[in-house]
This record gives C-alpha cells, structure tokens and sequence, in this order.
C-alpha cells in the first residue's frame, strides 16, 4: 500500500467496534480485507480479554495496544459496553492510543441511552460507524457483492 511513504507517519488502515461479549458492530477499512471482518474482531476482542485477564492477574494492568510484524500495531479502547480496536502502520504512538481510549469514552458517554439497553437492532448503532469514519477518516468496508451483501453492519 502506497499511503505510508514515511516510516514514521502512521496510517489508520481498519477501525473494528465491538458490542460488550464481541458483537461487531463497525468495521471501516482503507481496502476491502481478505478475512472476514466480524472473525477479525471476534479474534481482537478474545485475543484482548485473554491478554488482559492475564496482565491483571500479574499486576500489570490493562494492554493498551500490541505490535504486530511490518510496523504494524493493534491499540485497544475499552468501556463499558465497546470494545474499539485501530490497526495502524508506522511508528507506535501512546498518544494514539490515548486517543483511542478517549473515542470510546466520548461515544458511550453520547450514546450511553443506546447502549446501555442495545437490543441487536443495527439501525440503533449505525452512528456509531459513521461518528467512527468522520473521526479516523477511514471509510465503512463495502462487501464485493454490493452495499447490501452484509446487511447494515457497517
């Protein structure tokens, strides 16, 4: 991918929110992904609470964010009810991941009616994927097969 020209820059490249438990809810991508999404985030978020389950046990408080290969890295925004998962490249950034923590703060605080009482009705939660592209500038994924492939997840 051409968007990452200087090592240092860092390119948001998918956003994945998930309900409490690791319902996905949002998944925006800078290209069309080869896995499915909602097994990717379903992953993150055991992945997530395995890692932190563990480093709580130790003492060590909760994973911000984890590094992957190619400069790639996984920063972790949990609440109440989300589970916000960025994958970025280029140079690994606490105050990215900062920011995560504070994006999910801000919308379960906006949303709290919403999510407190979230029945799996997606049109309830379809904001949140649109508050999450204006605030990553990354775009919601279209299935191959059209808008309506995948339903209103998104």
């Amino acid at each position: 991918m051409a968007l990452l020209s200087n090592p240092l820059r860092r390119v948001v490249e998918h956003v994945y929110l998930t309900y409490d438990g690791g319902t996905p809810l949002v998944h925006l991508s800078r290209a069309p992904a080869d896995k499915d999404p909602d097994l990717i985030a379903s992953m993150f978020t055991a992945i997530h609470n395995f890692m932190d389950d563990s480093f709580h046990r130790m003492g060590a408080g909760d994973v911000r964010s984890i590094e992957l290969a190619d400069r790639h890295h996984v920063a972790f925004g949990r609440g109440q009810w989300l589970l916000l998962y960025l994958v970025y490249r280029g140079r690994e950034s606490n105050r990215l991941e900062r920011r995560v923590e504070n994006v999910v703060r801000r919308i379960e605080a906006d949303y709290a009616n919403v999510l407190r009482n979230w029945n799996g009705d997606m049109e309830r939660v379809r904001v949140l994927g649109e508050r999450l592209s204006a605030e990553w500038r990354v775009r919601p994924e279209v299935p191959p097969d059209g808008p309506s492939a995948k339903g209103t997840r998104g």
